[in-house]
């Protein structure tokens, strides 16, 4: 599909139809195809032959989704920011791009650039003249730029090209039930939209003409209040990271009873585990738990799978599907040689999601893209740096990342392989391991442990390393065992790995 002309069908057909609500506004298909066409026609207006990415910063907005489109039709990419990120790394991310346009729904001020706030944006969505289709971005085209953050500190900017998204729209409008089934249901949007996760919800809901049901930052501090809010939108589908998930679950009356529309959960971002699937499975027994997995650089997920009871009752963890269309998984064992199936190695996407590499920066995309020379011609490669392995059953296995192996006391130690096993112990709902540092050196492996029938009393540490031992060898077994109430969450929703490190 052409992913802006499939919503340019969806606005003309029902224009009416609320694209977009939170509780910063609501947008209908209609306005927001009319409103997108103008803003892209001032841009094109205001920029000339400068077609350098353009930064949308803001929140949940329904006018960052005009700016979305606005910055497509004019043939730019565009590089989300979220509120919730620092200022050094917004300042970063904007002299990275360098364009001295700025598109903003909130308030920000960064001197040598031009900000458009609310007010010019309230003007320019109004402007008298539309943009001609002929300026659309093409297939090769950077659609968008999503930062995520570099091993050293610095971020890497995320190529998303026009084809790659449609591609994946392509697929994710299928997963769990028909693009037609989906027709004019209603999306959860919890992600900031600087978190690729967001992609799943906001292309998959506008290309078959759905409601997102945006919710913000502020709601998430309050669950019973997000509730009632997801309540009133009586959500169908729910795109999140598990984390978020188990949050919600936390409170007894997330059930079918307050969202008895709900037809379908989909999870990407991290691991999902027994425990969430099982519970959402007895709390809305008429709704789908899909699995998915991704990484932004494969423009959000490349596989799915839904779980099944049989699933969560094998000896093994969850698995997260197989291989969409268009797309290779192959397993790289340290040797550099394709591991034999049943094998363990690093997760290589192949396939027509894949980025052509980040902006701006050739060495960080020689070390992990590739053109691979496939039966079918030269294919875009990368390599994820997740562990896998394909089970008896076809299915891909996630182990953990590479770059969660530890050294202690001279054994190599995959964290994620002790979490794994922490989440087979009974009644543990969710599980980080994190190493305790002296200076350069680890002192001890610390386990943060979310349990549904445990006090996090002497007898229940007790329980868990013991239970360990006869799972893994005792070097790997963790010093310190502390039951917190959920895992920290960073803001795109996953587990805050640092920040159970400062609580070690």
């Amino acid at each position: 599909m052409n992913i802006l002309g499939k919503i340019k069908e969806r606005a003309l057909a029902d224009p009416a139809r609320v694209a977009f609500h939170s509780q910063a506004g609501t947008i209908s298909y209609g306005k927001l195809w009319d409103s997108s066409d103008r803003l892209a026609a001032w841009i094109d207006d205001r920029l000339g032959d400068d077609r350098k990415p353009i930064v949308v910063y803001g929140h949940k907005s329904p006018l960052m989704l005009v700016c979305f489109l606005a910055c497509a039709k004019s043939g730019r990419t565009y590089c989300p920011i979220d509120t919730c990120m620092s200022e050094g790394r917004v300042i970063s991310i904007v002299e990275t791009v360098d364009n001295p346009l700025i598109l903003a729904t909130e308030d920000l001020e960064i001197p040598g650039y031009f900000v458009a706030d609310s007010s010019v944006l309230s003007g320019a969505i109004n402007y008298d003249s539309k943009i001609s289709e002929k300026k659309w971005n093409k297939p090769e085209d950077t659609f968008y730029i999503i930062f995520t953050s570099g091993s050293t500190g610095a971020p890497k900017g995320v190529q998303i090209t026009d084809e790659n998204l449609s591609r994946y729209v392509d697929w994710s409008q299928t997963v769990g039930d028909s693009a037609d089934d989906k027709q004019g249901s209603t999306f959860l949007n919890q992600a900031p939209f600087s978190f690729d996760l967001s992609v799943m919800d906001t292309y998959t809901a506008l290309a078959t003409g759905c409601t997102l049901w945006g919710v913000d930052r502020m709601l998430q501090k309050d669950v019973g209040k997000m509730l009632r809010f997801m309540k009133e939108g009586n959500l169908n589908y729910w795109v999140s990271t598990p984390s978020f998930a188990d949050m919600c679950l936390a409170d007894p009356h997330f059930n079918s009873t307050l969202l008895p529309g709900m037809r379908q959960f989909m999870f990407c971002g991290e691991k999902l585990t027994k425990g969430t699937a099982e519970e959402l499975m007895d709390r809305f027994p008429e709704a789908k738990v899909i699995n998915t997995y991704g990484p932004t650089e494969s423009t959000v997920a490349v596989t799915s799978v839904e779980i099944t009871r049989e699933m969560i009752a094998a000896d093994r963890c969850l698995p997260i599907g197989q291989p969409k269309p268009g797309t290779e998984i192959r397993l790289i064992r340290e040797d550099g040689t394709v591991a034999a199936h049943g094998g363990k190695g690093e997760i290589q996407i192949l396939g027509d999601t894949v980025s052509p590499g980040y902006y701006m920066n050739d060495i960080k995309t020689r070390e992990v893209f590739s053109i691979i020379d496939c039966e079918d011609g030269m294919e875009r490669a990368y390599r994820t740096g997740d562990e896998g392995f394909f089970g008896e059953d076809g299915m891909l296995y996630y182990v953990g990342r590479i770059d969660l192996q530890v050294k202690f006391h001279g054994y190599r130690i995959e964290l994620g392989d002790i979490e794994n096993n922490l989440l087979k112990i009974d009644g543990v709902q969710a599980a980080a391991v994190v190493p305790k540092w002296n200076e350069d050196k680890i002192r001890y492996l610390a386990a943060f442990v979310a349990s549904d029938n445990s006090e996090g009393g002497f007898e229940d540490r007790k329980r868990i390393r013991e239970t360990l031992k006869t799972m893994i060898p005792e070097y790997m077994v963790p010093k310190k065992v502390s039951f917190i109430d959920r895992l920290p969450m960073t803001s795109n929703g996953k587990a805050d790995r640092k920040r159970l490190e400062e609580l070690v």
